[in-house]
């Protein structure tokens, strides 16, 4: 369990730490000096059973600090230290009067005044579970779901988990309790990349997301660039872990309609790629990043060259959503051929999963029946020009226009990932792949690619 003290005086530091170390020696005491440090460790240390203030701060306001925390780390007991008339002229009074769990430590501090407060405290947050337990669970009764997942939800009816070792849990969201995004981005920052549900309520989950983005993309409420694609990019993640686990439903197809359909009117608005592209995050260049940014670049491809058909759109639409899905692994998606030195790297499981990836997406977009030709497209993504793509070996002359307009888009991302997402890199980019690409069905779609990107 963790403890955050907020002072502007080291010394103080000490003497709260010889407390806690004398009095509650399993809690841990983290001290930083300011408002701006405390937002960093609640954002990605926590989470934060208990948070200690300094009324006396020097420069900024402690009430105003306290409920900025709060804002970000939720729920959650704080005490107030300092002496009566800094308690008094500093701390606005409805932050304890009308709290159970908030308390004021008066200075100088009684030892049996501060393990009273603290005490009742550290209470509040093991009964909310802030002391997570640890669970022996056989690992076939859980499904891993991707961490990002969760960043949809504030709670979640059903509790999850995160793997210790081949058979011990620790249970890190209770059902039906809120959690913070903060908890999310600190495992996270951590390299975690999944958690794990039981596997009664893992549809369920999936379910429920699919049900919460399409009530958000079916609202009249215009979103504007930055949170359609942010919406998009979550729709992708249950896309994927949907189509993986679970295969594909009626539900699942109204989400993917909802996805493509909403790309139009962020494409008219502003009409290049590289107007788009300022939208998108930069934090991750995962699977679902790659996959929205193809969709958006093959749209703003087929508007150039004036095949922005319903038809068209739909085709390298589902594309773009599945092309990928069958990847788990999101380092994998930087890989661009079976030639690629960096693909001994990974393991012998993932370099099978990487070479079959094109075929078993394609029979995933098969299923999409108002989706006609997607799974041809899906199949050849990692075909090129001169027949030394896979898995056919098809060159220019056996791909349609459609499918080299993809190829060509899928190609370009993956670069445009792996240098940073840079708006200066897409000229040398462009440069690169029209080497490659310039020749055959590819020669229409590479001069509406470069009418795009300038």
């Amino acid at each position: 369990m963790k403890a955050l003290y907020v002072c502007d005086d080291k010394e103080e530091w000490n003497f709260i730490r010889n407390l806690f170390a004398s009095h509650f020696p399993k809690v841990e005491l983290v001290c930083v000096i300011d408002g701006a440090d405390a937002m960093e460790y609640i954002s990605y240390e926590g989470p934060f059973a208990v948070i200690l203030i300094e009324a006396a701060l020097k420069e900024e306001n402690p009430s105003k600090i306290t409920k900025n925390l709060l804002s970000v780390a939720g729920e959650r007991p704080v005490i107030f230290i300092g002496e009566k008339v800094h308690v008094n002229d500093r701390i606005d009074a409805d932050l304890y009067e009308t709290s159970e769990m908030n308390h004021i430590i008066l200075k100088p501090i009684e030892i049996p005044t501060f393990k009273e407060k603290v005490k009742k405290a550290i209470e509040w947050a093991k009964n909310e579970e802030f002391e997570k337990s640890i669970e022996e669970i056989e690992k076939e009764e859980l499904l891993p779901m991707k961490l990002r997942n969760f960043y949809l939800f504030d709670s979640v009816p059903y509790d999850v988990f995160l793997e210790l070792t081949s058979t011990k849990y620790i249970k890190i969201i209770s059902a039906n309790k809120r959690y913070v995004h903060s908890e999310i981005n600190a495992y996270a920052k951590k390299n975690i990349k999944y958690l794990y549900l039981r596997k009664n309520e893992y549809l369920k989950f999936l379910e429920d997301g699919i049900e919460k983005l399409l009530t958000i993309f079916d609202s009249n409420q215009r979103l504007g660039a930055k949170k359609t694609i942010s919406n998009q990019i979550r729709s992708i993640l249950i896309i994927h872990q949907y189509v993986q686990t679970v295969g594909v439903s009626d539900s699942l197809t109204k989400l993917c309609d909802a996805v493509i359909s909403s790309t139009r009117d962020v494409i008219l608005e502003h009409k290049k790629f590289k107007n788009i592209l300022q939208f998108f995050p930069t934090a991750h260049a995962d699977l679902a990043e790659q996959a929205i940014m193809t969709l958006y670049l093959s749209e703003s491809i087929l508007t150039a060259l004036g095949w922005a058909s319903e038809t068209s759109r739909k085709k390298l639409g589902l594309a773009s959503l599945l092309y990928d899905s069958m990847l788990k692994n999101d380092d994998l998606s930087k890989i661009t051929s079976l030639e690629d030195p960096s693909l001994p790297m990974f393991t012998e499981t993932e370099q099978i999963e990487f070479r079959d990836h094109p075929l078993k997406a394609a029979e995933i977009a098969r299923q999409f029946s108002a989706y006609p030709d997607a799974d041809f497209i899906v199949a050849q993504h990692h075909e090129r020009p001169k027949g030394d793509g896979f898995p056919s070996k098809l060159s220019t002359n056996r791909l349609t226009a459609h499918s080299c307009t993809f190829i060509l888009a899928n190609n370009f991302i993956t670069k445009l990932c792996n240098s940073g997402k840079e708006q200066g890199a897409l000229l040398n980019i462009f440069r690169e792949v029209k080497i490659v690409y310039n020749q055959g069905n590819f020669k229409e779609p590479i001069l509406a690619l470069q009418r795009t990107i300038i």
